[in-house]
């Protein structure tokens, strides 16, 4: 289920050349193959001739591209990574600021002491994690297991091989469900134990190698660490087989396809032999009114896996689970393993420092606490106002976006309208702070243990998603969990109809108190369009004005705004992104459709700006998506990410407008035109 919600939300080593398109191979027609990935080290330098008509992204961003390094420890460096590590370096200095008072800023710094001590965590070593693994180890039989799995005391981590949360109701946004899937994979998707490819090779190798490490760790040899993790590698195998891939993710019918309620009693008919109502009760969310369960078949399938036959593989799995849950509060020895295992097969030079070891660690687990500091030391009212004021242009330039759609009949305009002036907006950072209160646990000082923080957070989270369950839904409240403002982001979410601005973006090239007009356009301005035409994507189309998962389009509309969203995705099909790779354009089209909305609205505007400077705009489009990245990372990138990759969501974004040709004089023959016939322009 967290798949899917990420979904609403808006590594492998591959020894490959850039592709480039060969110009004897060329139809004449341009669909994206004309350009190489710039952003790939060595694919280009200072002395790569360049020509604005031909590519643009290289064009702009050559000089950047080259003088770039990508940071000791990161697989790419770009205009986000670049405003996150600010964000970091001011983070880390909040951490240790003596001069905070309150409890947001009591947790960091008490949090920060036992993450950084690495002296005391190298003293203790394995030692404040064996019960747990142990209690893991001794399980001798299929009812072991299964005790196991609903006992708080022996499993408090929750481990299990299902996902639960409690989250908005698809098909009613006003209220909290309990919701049950499938977990996640070692492989990332289902489809890779079946169909292996180099990116599944990569995550294989990383699992395998720092698995067997950690189990080593804990007491087993060589070759037993070898057969615990094949059995873990296997169980999983076996639940692979009643998992949708992460394509069919993509697919128009996807999100009907997870609507499926089920009562206590029907989820425990579904669920056979495995004990989900005892896990569920654990937990203390089994008294959900009704369970959204995404991929009924999942469980279907655990019908047959789960049985005393595979207790072995079942037993294993868990330990593997439990290794993995407990190998960040242990020593340096294997923090040190481990990152080297990850940065040596995905090809990463370097490691992070100290600081930023220790701020993950924190922020990852106190990003409220953290975020309230950040908020209260950065933000301004005049961020929020000028965040503001672009939203209600970007919104008032939509209503002639959906007004000039002939092909929209009149009722679904209508509706459309509807849901654009129902927008929430939240900017920048919100008007009441989390309260972290109910959060304590002992400092280094006082003889606490990481762990003993770890779990203390686990507990404190749980009573919260505890205190949902069958509970109304505040529309209008921001959760810090789900969105801290100090990140690097904005989004649209369909389920409360809302555009999300956060602070933490709010840097060069994206804004910048001294922009001019046309820098502020083409940075902020088309992120929040961007935004915005989420709400009318391939996504977002199927969500009303209220957040409800519920058409709203006539037939025929709807039908029309497949086929246009299917000729964005076939061209996106048609590009080859390596060589021997492929695009899913499915993947892809949602992110490719808000592009292009998100540019289309601040073209809109700039027509009624007198003098709009239409080269710094577009030139400022360019240099937002800026990047320099490992071959392996790009290869993941496509393989799962629902964003094009930065060269592409600059020049294929770009050659849909007319404004953009006429600018650069780009005609026929030029490697950034492309006829009006063949735009993919969905709005």
């Amino acid at each position: 289920m967290k798949r899917l919600l990420g979904m609403l939300l808006a590594f492998v080593m591959v020894f490959s050349l850039p592709f480039q398109a060969l110009a004897e191979e060329d139809s004449g027609k341009n669909d994206g193959n004309q350009w190489i990935n710039s952003s790939l080290p060595d694919a280009m330098d200072e002395s790569t001739p360049t020509d604005l008509k031909d590519d643009f992204y290289l064009a702009v961003n050559r000089d950047w591209i080259a003088g770039a390094e990508i940071p000791a420890g990161y697989s790419e460096f770009g205009s986000f990574t670049e405003i996150s590590l600010d964000v970091m370096d001011k983070q880390i200095a909040l951490m240790t600021d003596e001069s905070l008072s309150g409890h947001d800023a009591e947790l960091v710094r008490k949090m920060y002491g036992l993450v950084s001590d690495w002296d005391a965590r190298n003293e203790l070593g394995i030692e404040p994690a064996v019960p747990y693994v142990d209690a893991v180890k001794a399980l001798a039989t299929f009812e072991d297991c299964n005790a196991f799995l609903s006992s708080e005391e022996a499993n408090p981590f929750y481990i299990a091989p299902i996902s639960t949360s409690v989250d908005v109701d698809l098909s009613d946004p006003n209220r909290y469900i309990v919701m049950v899937g499938a977990p996640g994979l070692m492989l990332m998707d289902s489809a890779e134990y079946t169909n292996r490819t180099a990116n599944g090779d990569m995550y294989y190798e990383i699992n395998s190698r720092i698995y067997k490490m950690l189990l080593e760790k804990f007491g087993a040899t060589a070759e037993e660490a070898e057969t615990i993790f094949q059995n873990a590698f296997d169980f999983e195998a076996l639940l692979a087989e009643h998992i949708k891939a992460v394509a069919t993710h993509y697919e128009a019918d996807y999100l009907s396809s997870v609507m499926n309620y089920y009562t206590r009693t029907e989820l425990e008919e579904l669920a056979g032999s495995f004990p989900v109502l005892p896990i569920l009760d654990m937990k203390g969310i089994g008294g959900s009114e009704s369970f959204l369960v995404d991929e009924p078949d999942f469980f279907t399938g655990l019908q047959e896996i789960w049985k005393e036959e595979n207790t072995p593989l079942i037993r294993d799995w868990l330990l593997v689970q439990a290794v993995s849950t407990l190998a960040d509060v242990l020593d340096r020895d294997t923090y040190d393993a481990m990152t080297s295992i990850s940065n040596e097969v995905r090809g990463v030079s370097g490691v992070i420092s100290d600081e930023e070891i220790n701020y993950q660690y924190v922020s990852s687990l106190l990003s409220v606490p953290m975020d309230n500091l950040y908020i209260q030391a950065y933000c301004t009212e005049q961020m929020r106002d000028d965040i503001r004021s672009i939203i209600h242009e970007v919104v008032a330039e939509y209503h002639e976006i959906l007004s000039g759609a002939e092909w929209l009949s009149a009722e679904t305009r209508e509706k459309a309208v509807e849901k654009l002036d129902s927008l929430r907006i939240n900017a920048v950072y919100p008007d009441e702070l989390g309260d972290s209160s109910d959060l304590d646990f002992a400092s280094k000082e006082d003889g606490g243990t990481l762990l003993d923080a770890l779990l203390a957070v686990r507990k404190f989270n749980l009573a919260k998603m505890r205190a949902k369950v069958n509970g109304k839904v505040d529309k209008d409240k921001w959760e810090q969990e789900m969105m801290p403002t100090a990140m690097v982001n904005a989004f649209y979410n369909p389920q409360n109809n809302s555009i999300n601005i956060l602070a933490g973006i709010l840097s060069d090239p994206f804004y910048d108190v001294n922009m001019t007009e046309e820098e502020m356009f083409g940075g902020i301005g088309v992120v929040i369009g961007h935004e915005i035409s989420h709400a009318f994507d391939t996504t977002g189309a199927q969500f009303d004005k209220d957040g409800a998962f519920n058409n709203w389009w006539t037939e025929a509309d709807y039908t029309a705004f497949r086929e246009r969203a299917a000729k964005l995705a076939a061209y996106y099909s048609s590009i080859i992104p390596y060589e021997g790779g492929t695009y899913n354009g499915e993947q892809v089209q949602g992110e490719a459709i808000a592009d292009m909305g998100g540019l289309k609205c601040m073209l809109g505007i700039a027509e009624s700006h007198e003098g709009f400077d239409y080269d710094t705009f577009f030139r400022q489009f360019a240099k937002i998506w800026r990047s320099k990245e490992l071959e392996s990372y790009m290869i993941m990138r496509v393989a799962q990410d629902s964003h094009p990759l930065n060269y592409l969501r600059t020049n294929v974004t770009l050659q849909q407008f007319d404004e953009f040709l006429k600018t650069y004089e780009i005609q026929e023959g030029d490697g950034m035109y492309l006829a009006p016939e063949d735009r993919i322009l969905v709005w």
